[in-house]
């Protein structure tokens, strides 16, 4: 993703990441280089203020269902 793209993460896109978000284990934590360990709830609300952390969420989610998408991750999980 650009920084254009990074700048310009829209509503729809917010949106779409937080239903995915939400669609998965309560007990889930991600962590994310130095930002630390998240709860689900915690992605959430950095999703929806749109801060740096929301947006290297809001990005790394985008990234990985294009390439679920394209076919890209499953290629690469049966390369294993």
């Amino acid at each position: 993703m650009s920084k254009e793209e990074k700048e310009n993460i829209n509503e729809q896109q917010k949106e779409v990441v937080i239903m995915r978000i939400e669609a998965t284990p309560s007990n889930l934590k991600l962590s994310i280089g130095n930002y630390g360990s998240m709860t689900k709830e915690e992605m959430i609300e950095h999703v929806k203020e749109g801060d740096e952390t929301g947006k290297q969420i809001i990005k790394s989610q985008l990234s990985f269902m294009k390439a679920v998408a394209s076919g890209k991750f499953t290629k690469a999980i049966s390369s294993v």
